[in-house]
């Protein structure tokens, strides 16, 4: 994965859906916006799950509460 954060390429994915769904773009460039997105969701997959896996593994044998929406006051 390259140096962009996260966020930055989410916001790089929002504008090529923008742009995907113009109705004036050529073919072959809503190809190959289509082609980048799909590599930079691929990519933010991997960073998350990446993230996930660390997560579970610096609280694994800690007791975690799940966090409720629905109520007023923090689990813990």
């Amino acid at each position: 994965m390259d140096s962009n954060s996260l966020e930055e390429k989410f916001q790089s994915i929002e504008t090529i859906i923008a742009n995907l769904e113009k109705d004036d773009i050529p073919l072959e460039t809503a190809l190959e916006d289509y082609a980048k997105a799909k590599v930079m969701i691929e990519e933010c997959k991997s960073k998350i799950d990446m993230v996930e896996k660390e997560v579970l593994k610096l609280t694994k044998g800690n007791d975690v509460v799940a966090f409720d929406n629905s109520e007023d006051e923090l689990p813990f």
